[in-house]
Parts: C-alpha cells; sequence; structure tokens
C-alpha cells in the first residue's frame, strides 16, 4: 500500500481509538476473572495486529509480554493453517517454544473478520497461577526439562466459531490444581479478545477498512522514524557489557549474558554471542522472551513518548545463538526465562552506557533495577480443606538517573504489573501479612540514588504449607553506573529476627521448591534496590539529609558512602562534609 491518503486528525482519531480498543481488553479481562494475578496483580498484555500479524497497538502492559506476543501470533497461523480459521474460533498455547514465554503465560489468539474478510487479530497473554507440573504454581526451581514444569499446550481451537471445545477444555482442567479458577481466567482471556474484535470493527464500519488500514500503517511507520531518528543520533560503533544471574538452581556457579550493541546509522544489531551456553536448571529465555527484552531497552533508551507497536521493532535486528541461555533448545528447562529476561535488559542497558553522552541527544539511561521477579508461592490447604496457590513477584528499586534518583518499590521495567494489597490477601488467603515497608539503604548510593527496594513478611495460618521461590539478585547486586554504587543484594529467610531464624534457600539464595512451613512460621522476602548513578560524594548534602530524614538511608549510610556529616538537628554541616569527603576520595587515590 502506497500513497496514504489520510488526513493527520483521522490518523490520530483511530490509532487512539485502536489503543483504547487494547486498555478495554485489559478492564474486561480485570473485571471478568477470578485469580487475583490477574484482577489485582494486573499480569496480563493484550494487543491489536493488523491482517498481516504486525502489532498495531496495545495499553500499558507488560514490556515482558508484548515483545514476544507476535512470535505466538505467527506461530498460531502457521500450525492451525493461515486458511483454517473461521469467525469465532480463538487459539490457546502457551508452548515456550513456540512463541510462548514460560508455560505459566497462556496465549489466547482470534481471528477478527469483516464480512468475510480478515481484517486483524486480536491477541492476549496472561499467568496463570497454576499450570501443573512438580510444584503449586508451576515454578520449579529445580527442574531440568520443560515436561517437569507443567502442561504445555501447542496452538490449538480452544473455540471453534463462538462453541468451547470442551474436551481441549476439560483436558487442560484435569491438569492443573485450581481448575475452577483456570476455567474463568482463560473464558476471560476469549472476552478481551471479543472486546478487540467489537472495537475494531466498529471502526472500521466508522471509517472504512482501507482507511483505518492506512492509520495503522501510518502509525507504525511513524513509530518507526523517530525510533530511528534516535539511533542515527548515537555515534556508529560496537558497545560491549555483560550482567550475570545468581545460579541456575542447579550448580551455585554464575551464569553470563554478554551482549555487543551494533550502532550501524539508523539501526542497531543486538548480539548475544559468547552468551553462556544453556543451563541445565529453568534459568533460560526463549526467543521472544529474549526479543521482549531487547525491544523493551531500545524503546526506553531512544524515546519513551514514541507510540509502541511494531514498527518500533524494525531498526532492531537480535542474534541469539542457538542453545545459549538467551535462545535454549528444547527441552531446556525455562519457567525463571523471566529472569534471564531482566539480566537482559539490564545488560543492554550496560552497554549503551557506553555510547559518548557528550552528542546532543544523549541514550536514556538508567543504572540496574532490581532485575528480579521475586517470584514466591505460598501453598497449601486451609482449615476447610480448599487448596491455596499465592503467588507473589513484590517490587524493588529501580537505577539512578541522569538528574533523577531511582523510583522505590516499583516494579522491574520488564512489566507494569501491580503489587498485591495486604487486604486482598488476608481475605482469600489463610495468610497474614506482618510486615511491608521500604528496606532503609537498598537504594545504591550515587549523586542520583537508586530507589529503595521492600521488605514484606508473611505468616502462613493454616495448619501446614509450602514455600517455593525462583529469583535472582542474592548474589549479584544491581549494578551502578558512572561510579553508582550497586544496590542492595535480595535476601529470602523464615522466621527472621528470632533464635528460629534460617535461609529459606540456603544453597541458592533465591532459588527452592517445596520448603515445608507449619502454622505461625513467617516468610521474609527482601528484594533487591536500584543501583546508583554517579558518584554519591557529588550528592547535593541537603539531599542525603533528607534522605535520613525520611529514613531512606541511615546516618552510618550518610558518612560512610556520602561523605556527608550531619549535626544533632540532622542538617548538613557543610565544613565536616567538606574535610570527609576530601579523605574519601584521598582513600581511592
Amino acid at each position: 500500500m502506497s500513497g496514504y491518503q489520510v488526513d493527520p486528525v483521522t490518523v490520530e482519531v483511530v490509532t487512539s481509538g485502536l489503543a483504547a480498543g487494547a486498555r478495554e481488553m485489559g478492564i474486561t479481562m480485570r473485571q471478568t476473572s477470578s485469580s487475583t494475578i490477574f484482577n489485582e496483580g494486573n499480569d496480563y498484555s493484550c494487543g491489536m495486529f493488523n491482517a498481516q500479524t504486525e502489532l498495531v497497538s496495545h495499553g500499558e502492559f507488560l514490556p515482558i509480554h508484548l515483545g514476544s506476543l507476535p512470535y505466538s501470533v505467527n506461530y498460531s497461523i502457521d500450525e492451525v493453517g493461515a486458511g483454517q480459521f473461521r469467525p469465532g474460533d480463538s487459539i490457546i498455547l502457551n508452548d515456550p517454544f513456540r512463541g510462548g514465554s514460560h508455560l505459566p503465560d497462556v496465549t489466547m489468539v482470534t481471528p477478527i473478520f469483516y464480512e468475510g474478510q480478515l481484517i486483524g487479530w486480536g491477541a492476549n497473554r496472561a499467568h496463570h497461577l497454576d499450570v501443573g507440573g512438580t510444584v503449586p504454581g508451576s515454578f520449579y526451581a529445580q527442574a531440568r526439562e520443560n515436561y517437569q514444569e507443567g502442561l504445555r499446550i501447542p496452538p490449538v481451537r480452544l473455540i471453534k466459531e463462538g462453541e468451547i471445545d470442551e474436551e481441549i477444555m476439560q483436558m487442560i482442567l484435569a491438569n492443573v490444581r485450581l481448575p475452577e479458577n483456570m476455567r474463568s481466567d482463560l473464558l476471560s482471556q476469549v472476552s478481551a479478545n471479543l472486546t478487540a474484535r467489537r472495537r475494531l470493527i466498529e471502526l472500521v464500519e466508522r471509517y472504512g477498512l482501507e482507511t483505518v488500514e492506512q492509520c495503522m500503517a501510518i502509525e507504525m511507520n511513524n513509530s518507526e522514524r523517530r525510533v530511528r531518528a534516535a539511533i542515527a543520533g548515537w555515534p556508529d560503533g560496537d558497545y560491549y557489557a555483560e550482567d550475570s544471574m545468581d545460579n541456575d538452581g542447579i550448580t551455585d556457579v554464575p551464569r553470563t549474558v554478554r551482549v555487543t550493541v551494533k550502532v550501524r546509522g539508523d539501526g542497531v544489531v543486538v548480539d548475544f554471542t559468547g552468551t553462556d551456553p544453556q543451563v541445565e536448571g529453568p534459568l533460560n529465555s526463549v526467543l521472544g522472551y529474549t526479543a521482549s527484552g531487547v525491544y523493551m531497552t531500545i524503546q526506553a533508551a531512544t524515546d519513551p513518548t514514541i507510540p509502541p507497536n511494531g514498527g518500533c521493532y524494525r531498526p532492531v535486528e537480535i542474534i541469539a545463538p542457538k542453545g545459549t541461555i538467551v535462545n535454549p533448545v528444547f527441552p531446556a528447562a525455562c519457567t525463571g526465562g523471566n529472569e534471564i529476561v531482566s539480566v537482559i535488559h539490564n545488560a543492554v542497558y550496560r552497554a549503551l552506557a557506553e555510547i559518548p553522552r557528550d552528542i546532543p541527544n544523549p541514550v536514556r539511561l538508567m543504572a540496574a533495577d532490581q532485575g528480579s521477579s521475586n517470584n514466591l508461592f505460598l501453598s497449601g490447604f486451609g482449615e476447610d480443606g480448599e487448596r491455596f496457590v499465592l503467588y507473589e513477584y513484590p517490587e524493588g528499586g529501580w537505577g539512578g538517573a541522569e538528574g533523577r534518583d531511582g523510583q522505590s518499590a516499583i516494579y522491574s521495567i520488564v512489566g507494569n504489573t501491580w503489587n498485591l494489597p495486604v487486604e486482598a490477601i488476608e481475605m482469600r488467603y489463610p495468610l497474614r501479612i506482618d510486615r511491608y515497608e521500604l528496606r532503609q539503604d537498598s537504594g545504591g548510593p550515587g549523586e542520583w540514588r537508586g530507589g529503595l527496594s521492600v521488605r514484606r513478611d508473611y505468616r502462613l495460618l493454616a495448619p501446614t504449607g509450602e514455600l517455593s521461590i525462583l529469583g535472582n539478585r542474592v548474589r549479584v547486586p544491581p549494578y551502578g553506573l558512572f561510579g553508582g554504587h550497586h544496590g542492595a543484594p535480595a535476601r529470602y529467610r523464615i522466621d527472621a529476627g528470632t533464635p528460629d531464624e534460617r535461609p529459606a534457600a540456603p544453597e541458592f539464595g533465591a532459588k527452592k521448591s517445596m520448603v515445608p512451613l507449619v502454622r505461625d512460621q513467617v516468610v521474609n522476602q527482601e528484594t533487591a534496590g536500584g543501583g546508583g548513578y554517579g558518584d554519591p560524594l557529588d550528592r547535593d548534602p541537603a539531599a542525603v539529609a533528607r534522605d535520613v530524614e525520611y529514613e531512606y538511608i541511615s546516618r552510618r549510610s550518610a558518612f560512610k558512602d556520602y561523605g556527608v556529616v550531619l549535626d544533632s538537628e540532622g542538617a548538613p554541616d557543610q565544613e565536616g562534609t567538606d574535610a570527609r569527603r576530601e579523605t574519601l576520595r584521598e582513600n581511592r587515590r
């Protein structure tokens, strides 16, 4: 299609309508689902695609899902057959090696027809509380192959011309621990795609199919142009960095993502050659996941105001060698691939930090964020004999950036999920939240401080239960940039602060499955803080004093890390501070 004839106002109205439709898909899912991970945590993503399977619009959902969602749409078409779709069909899949991410993320793909013609696709991906496998919650920290991690669903039609295929539905529900929740949540995904269908058809009926298609193409082309313009301002060159995960849950050895960002004109090649081979444990990132980690970082580093769609991906080429932790070969275990995506995006950010800063439009950077989804599961049976599974992924800190401190108590940039409110947990589970607070001194010291992480303590009220965790950043903390210090590492304990205190995962720090619990035991989770940005000795002493007043940092850290001397009232002593900072600088030489 060439020679677009659509005026800018119409383009804006139509593309805004598409974005509103994608957001409404998410609202539909939240309002019609059963599980807290859907209707409180918002761990789902929705997108609208054109007939050629390009992502034309999505709402403010999870970047970790959105970059890989087109892979699922294309696998669905390839495996079901492009000519086999009928109005009212919906395809279900979760196979990581067929465009998925990890098994708990279930994708629903729905063709959209208008007057017999295929005009687009609605697709969404949502994390389910349990999809079977070895442990409740389907995050088995010691998994060695994908078969142990849960039910794997290839692209199949769950809905056929508007009718549920009950045989397929019953096969799925027979393999999960919370079948009633699963059925309700799956149907909420179907409903979300029906919302996409309704909104796209409304636009076509109002403006005509050709106009809507042209608006889609114009919007994607505009996004591509803006991303390319930003990249064109970066000096050509090869920029290298690496970052590591703690271990793979099988062997306590760090595993490293190595990346070279090659800037060439108005495009980039993100090359993972040299990255460690795929691991035996579940810490492998399938290709779609890896693409998400790359795309989200490039979009954030160029201009986050650019409308997000498939056009943003066109200037980016990814090289991910087969058989590595960023592109494993089946049947590699990969439930913890979301942990590797955090390592990927932080490694790419670190490589972009090698680009000179003295250019008109420098790369938008931040130091490492918390770098983990902090996956924690508490499960068991309540007094009524009903099984419960709580999935938690508490917030951490973002890294500092030029001119601003890192955000505190916020999810990693891989996702826009929300925390589960204390009230919702205590109403729906036999648990009590004894403590939920910011961690003092967890943000990495810097001229611009890293964001603070959180501590959350869960008391079991059921007779017995189990704890499973699959996280990161206990051994390898989030890095700082340009002289900033690393953020505080994560920590997991049982009965913290009592004579019975012990590490929850003594062997691997943040990877352990089926830890037995009894009534009144307390699980303590402390997430990692963000890295600092710039030399902490350059931080405004008044900002340090304010942080001490708010209890973000301790007086000890103010003196030790920032070289700030405070008087008895908490105000900076300028003379004492100057002397202390000079001593610290001398000690560095």
